[in-house]
């Protein structure tokens, strides 16, 4: 116990410092104001640090440094090209994501040992062959990855979503004795609780880097957890990481209906239209409040999803029916709440 209250002091400090630094110096800094930012909503009138990239770059750095060192160049990758779109230095969304592509080609063609249990035979057996497992597990990331950028719009929503989907995994962890993520798991709970307090008053951000570095370790454990015992159904695994991915997914297919491009931010995810309609209802003077409350209101969701899914981790109809409701309450809630903006 106190060498857990030790640990949380010496992150809340380092992060607290680094912060001050970030500002101090006009380093990776939030444009809020700028009309290409997905927190266009907040309008902040001060600077906030996307100080998440650094803060978790280094602690991820130390924790896996001896777990496996491809592993840890492939995710400092990650955090090394979403500094770089924080830094303003690769604001193309197509080539950061073709970059994404070609670090998870390395990566996948040189780990053979990672591959995914749909439990469906058919994509089972075309992930035999090395080329459609690289390219169906690149596919994963990618959408993963993608999708919880879309989902880091207001305060607490990705950064608490991370925290809860890393609790269940270590509730997996410790039942299964899977001991080589256990400490690991630990410690990234603990660094993102004290992330999640600032966050929610809106002191600092993830910011790209942390989205992109934190999303590929996650699918990494993920999967991991799943390959470890047949009695996890791979369809759990799904549930932790179903919001995300659809989000992507909608998003697509609601920019196309619109014919907006795809790679351009907006401000009509539903997150967003949940502050909106937040906004208007209460009028509420403090945003942030209103962005750590529309976090908190769709994790508290999910985390219901997430607690029914792991009383029946093995029981892949239940995951599927969990799924499938979160995806209907998602459109349901997006098309009430456009309609009720547009009135």
């Amino acid at each position: 116990m106190e060498n857990s209250l030790n640990l949380l002091l010496i992150f809340f400090l380092f992060l607290l410092t680094l912060n001050y630094l970030l500002i101090k110096f006009n380093i990776c800094i939030d444009k809020s104001l700028k009309n290409t930012s997905h927190k266009l909503l907040l309008k902040l009138n001060h600077p906030v640090p996307l100080s998440g990239t650094i803060y978790f770059a280094l602690i991820c750095f130390f924790v896996f440094l001896n777990f496996n060192i491809f592993f840890s160049l492939v995710f400092l990758s990650f955090f090394l090209l979403g500094l770089l779109s924080d830094l303003n230095f690769t604001n193309s969304p197509k080539l950061r994501l073709f970059i994404q592509f070609i670090i998870l080609l390395f990566f996948l063609y040189y780990n053979k040992s990672i591959i995914i249990d749909t439990r469906i035979e058919l994509l089972n057996n075309l992930m035999v062959n090395d080329f459609f497992r690289v390219f169906i597990i690149s596919f994963f990331f990618l959408v993963l990855i993608n999708g919880f950028n879309f989902i880091d719009g207001v305060n607490n929503l990705c950064s608490l979503n991370f925290l809860i989907i890393l609790f269940f995994s270590y509730l997996l962890i410790k039942n299964f004795n899977i001991l080589n993520f256990e400490d690991s798991v630990l410690i990234l709970i603990f660094s993102l609780s004290i992330f999640i307090v600032l966050n929610f008053f809106g002191k600092n951000f993830l910011g790209d880097g942390a989205v992109y570095g934190l999303s590929f370790i996650i699918g990494y454990i993920l999967i991991n957890i799943s390959l470890s015992d047949r009695n996890i159904s791979p369809y759990f695994i799904a549930n932790l990481l179903w919001y995300p991915a659809f989000e992507n997914l909608f998003t697509i297919i609601r920019r196309i209906k619109s014919k907006k491009k795809n790679y351009l931010p907006d401000n009509e995810h539903l997150h967003q239209m949940l502050f909106k309609y937040l906004k208007k209802r209460f009028k509420l003077k403090k945003k942030f409040l209103i962005s750590s409350l529309v976090g908190i209101i769709i994790n508290l969701y999910l985390s219901l999803s997430y607690f029914f899914g792991f009383i029946y981790y093995s029981k892949t109809n239940i995951q599927i029916i969990l799924i499938l409701l979160g995806i209907t309450i998602y459109v349901f809630t997006y098309f009430q709440l456009e309609k009720k903006l547009n009135e």
